[in-house]
């Protein structure tokens, strides 16, 4: 293994980046997903908005490892995940296998999606790397009166800053909300190795924008916080999020 193999970079807008990128990082991904904070702050509040899933066609899109499909699929829906990673996929598949629970999955790029117009009745993105075509494209796969669902890291975190100190009740900083440069995530998924991914994000105008245009109606945002679940597993980020939003929603219905 040369030095150029230990710090790799990839541009998350760009879909064969994207698929390396996320191939490599999919043991990681999805040992991180297990017990998290952010899938217990995340899971309840998403389940909340979008209510009675049973006998209703839902598609995953970006599902990763499965871990939010899992749970839809659980509760009634008919769940097709997708994902431009294979090994994501199967990762999802195990996981799906091992708690058994049928999934449909297939590997697919969410700036085109290869399936009908009016196909589904719910849509969700999950920590998507959200632009307009993505959102198009759920658009057009939903069915009139459809429910999309939009899960992000909240533009506060996101934006340009930093936490004032490592202790307990410390704030954050924002020095620029506003920024449109890229951002750089540094992930060392294993010893020695490092990826960095970089992705544009925007702010809750844009994204609510960008929603809207896509031919939505924005029914509800919610910002989660965390549990007591979340207090007695993690409770640096029980402080944290207690204070501070990490994670943001947007429920939406496509308009009739």
């Amino acid at each position: 293994m040369n030095s150029n193999e230990k710090f790799l970079v990839y541009d998350d807008d760009v879909p064969e980046q994207a698929e390396a990128a996320w191939d490599k990082l999919a043991d990681w991904y999805s040992a991180r997903k297990r017990g998290s904070y952010e899938f217990k702050m995340q899971l309840p509040a998403i389940l909340n908005l979008l209510g009675n899933l049973r006998g209703k066609s839902l598609i995953d899109i970006g599902c990763g490892p499965g871990a939010y499909s899992v749970d839809f699929a659980k509760r009634g829906a008919n769940v097709l995940g997708v994902d431009i990673s294979r090994k994501m996929l199967d990762k999802a598949r195990n996981n799906a296998k091992m708690k058994n629970i049928p999934l449909t999955l297939q590997k697919a790029d969410a700036h085109s999606l290869p399936y009908k117009d009016d196909s589904f009745d719910v849509a969700i993105l999950i920590f998507m790397i959200l632009n307009s075509k993505t959102i198009e494209e759920a658009a057009r796969v939903l069915k009139h009166g459809g429910l999309l669902l939009v899960s992000d890291t909240h533009p506060t975190l996101e934006a340009k800053g930093h936490w004032e100190s490592e202790k307990t009740s410390a704030p954050r900083i924002i020095e620029d909300y506003f920024s449109q440069t890229k951002r750089k995530w540094q992930i060392r998924h294993s010893p020695g190795r490092i990826i960095t991914l970089k992705y544009y994000t925007h702010t809750i105008e844009q994204c609510f924008n960008m929603i809207s245009e896509a031919g939505f109606e924005i029914l509800r945002i919610v910002e989660p916080k965390p549990g007591r679940d979340v207090k007695k597993s993690d409770p640096v980020h029980y402080d944290r999020c207690s204070r501070i939003p990490y994670f943001i929603i947007y429920l939406a219905q496509k308009h009739m």
